[in-house]
């Protein structure tokens, strides 16, 4: 078993902090999610990779229990810009020179291993059930899918955020090293 203080060293002789340095933060656009439980699991991951904000496109999220959003956002919750708002609202919250990229698997959308992602990126997860809606992709720039080898074709939307948002500070580290 791995002592716990070698692991905090580690973390501490990476130093993060550098990496921002050099690259942007990224935006995280959550669209309609329908649980506050993927709600938290969302916030968790923006103040885990140090995203500038997160954006909730939803008219029913102000209807989520408070508590249960932040039990599974684990602290994270007062750790980073978040706010909830609506599709009409999303043009004035992205900054301009952000790059839409929509994880869903559509027709024309790149592996995400293939895929060059931007520094400035603002990454759009979709809705449990239906995914992004066709507005939203229309607006994109990019589509991007995570390959699944399985007999199971589809992630847990937050599970593809993690998967996406660490494969873009991946590449990024990559630049910088």
């Amino acid at each position: 078993m791995q002592d716990q203080n070698n692991s905090f060293e580690l973390f501490r002789k990476l130093n993060p902090g550098i990496f921002y340095q050099h690259n942007s933060r990224p935006v995280i656009i959550a669209d309609n999610l329908r649980t506050p439980e993927n709600m938290g699991s969302v916030l968790r991951l923006a103040a885990n990779i140090g995203a500038s904000k997160t954006l909730f496109i939803s008219e029913v999220a102000h209807q989520f229990k408070s508590y249960k959003i932040k039990k599974t956002a684990s602290g994270a919750i007062e750790k980073t810009i978040w706010k909830i708002i609506t599709y009409e609202e999303l043009e004035n919250e992205l900054p301009d020179e952000y790059r839409l990229i929509a994880l869903e698997t559509t027709t024309g959308a790149q592996n995400i291993y293939s895929f060059e992602f931007p520094d400035k990126v603002a990454l759009c997860i979709g809705n449990e059930k239906s995914g992004i809606r066709r507005d939203l992709l229309k607006h994109a720039k990019q589509h991007i899918y995570i390959p699944l080898p399985g007999p199971v074709t589809s992630l847990n939307t937050t599970h593809a955020l993690s998967i996406a948002l660490f494969e873009w500070y991946r590449q990024m580290t990559v630049k910088i090293s």
